[in-house]
């Protein structure tokens, strides 16, 4: 009898011990998250930005506004839920790798916490909200042509279009 209760006694140790420790495994994945506010610039696609909560995609840039898509990760993959489109991740600290399989290949920078440029992206274009962040969208798209070196003219507010249009213009139709 004295035996069995030994037993039973390690085995529930055992058994509670097993049950309160953490998934180290489950643990790796959730610090390799998209969830968040994150930017790219690259010159061929200009400067966008993405708001990324557990099941959508939403990103604006100034070549084709705003897009919301549903997407899941799979392994070390990206897959969107109602395209074609996969791209495998590598996560490089407070920025992630996309390589897709249409051959494209971009990278995400992960606004630092404390200077989150957006709460979202707003979806009604005739909206204050909106205004506000279209503004502000376009004075961290300057910046980021100005640090690859490309000088937009300080009088683009007298123009048609703003100076990074007629930029990508002349880009697109050099090739």
């Amino acid at each position: 009898m004295t035996r069995s209760t030994l037993y039973f006694l390690a085995f529930s140790i055992f058994a509670l011990s097993a049950c309160d420790s953490p998934n180290r495994k489950n643990i790796a994945v959730n610090k390799k998250s998209l969830i968040g506010k994150w930017h790219r610039f690259s010159l061929a696609n200009g400067y966008s930005e993405f708001d990324i909560d557990s099941q959508y995609i939403v990103f604006y840039n100034q070549k084709v506004g705003r897009f919301k898509l549903p997407y899941k990760i799979e392994n070390d993959s990206l897959k969107y839920l109602t395209s074609q489109y996969v791209a495998k991740l590598t996560y490089k600290g407070d920025s992630v790798l996309l390589e897709g399989n249409d051959s494209t290949k971009a990278t995400l920078h992960k606004f630092k916490e404390q200077s989150i440029p957006f709460n979202t992206i707003p979806e009604e274009k005739d909206s204050l909200s909106f205004a506000s962040y279209i503004t502000n969208f376009d004075k961290r798209l300057i910046r980021e042509f100005e640090k690859a070196g490309i000088k937009i003219s300080d009088g683009m507010e007298k123009t048609e279009e703003p100076a990074y249009q007629g930029l990508l213009k002349t880009k697109i139709n050099s090739k």
